[in-house]
């Protein structure tokens, strides 16, 4: 009997041996398949291309003017009349490159009246590409500067945040930078949101990074520009 019991103890002291054996070989085989596989080889570990959402970052890459392009360059009288955008505009953007895509963004708008300053509250800039846009939520924006003479705005590309109509009942977002991507043309409807008649857009712009689909990398390829701008009365939504 007691033959027997000692002959189970060491049998079970082997098979344990024998255990931890096994998972120290396999830990090492592990180990060295692991360091094979460099951590920038897989797609999924590729660096995002960001655009950090502060006015820094958006100041340095407008160092950029060829990342930098401009939908509305200079003053351009904006109100709402009898229940009409009066002045609105369509610009197109084309993207030139095929190779080379819109990774993010900033959009900049600069909007006021001449005889009250500031964007006031009941107020706001509707800028609307291809149908996913419309009232722009200030709320939103990464900076926001109401001064005397106008305000500015700085949005994020990819999380532009706006109400369908003058209601402000919902609202929607909408990621402009994959947009960019979307067609080799994109419309730009813009308006400005006001009764008063010295209403006015300064400045709508895009800054933009580049990146290429392929190698994730970012790069300069891309390239934004705007068509001749058409002047149109549209109704107010």
């Amino acid at each position: 009997m007691e033959t027997t019991t000692s002959n189970n103890v060491k049998k079970g002291i082997t098979v344990f041996i024998f255990g931890l054996i096994f998972v120290a070989v396999s830990a090492v085989i592990y180990s060295k398949i692991s360091n094979k596989i460099s951590p920038q080889s897989g797609v999924g570990n590729r660096e995002p291309v960001v655009c950090s959402s502060d006015f820094s970052a958006y100041t340095q890459l407008i160092q950029n003017s060829e990342h930098d392009v401009k939908l509305i360059p200079v003053r351009k009288s904006m109100y709402v009349e009898d229940g009409q955008f009066k002045n609105s505009q369509v610009i197109i953007t084309k993207n030139e490159t095929a190779t080379s895509k819109v990774a993010c963004g900033y959009l900049f708008v600069r909007a006021g009246t001449t005889d009250a300053g500031a964007v006031k509250s009941w107020e706001d800039v509707v800028i609307d590409p291809n149908g996913f846009g419309g009232h722009l939520n200030p709320l939103s924006a990464i900076s926001v500067n109401d001064g005397d003479k106008y305000s500015e705005y700085l949005y994020a590309l990819n999380k532009i945040q706006y109400w369908p109509t003058h209601n402000r009942q919902s609202i929607n977002m909408a990621d402009w930078a994959a947009l960019l991507n979307v067609s080799e043309t994109v419309p730009f409807t813009i308006a400005f949101n006001s009764e008063n008649p010295t209403g006015f857009v300064d400045e709508v712009s895009i800054a933009y990074k580049c990146w290429d689909p392929e190698t994730g990398k970012e790069n300069n390829g891309c390239k934004l520009v705007v068509s001749q701008p058409i002047d149109q009365t549209s109704p107010l939504e």
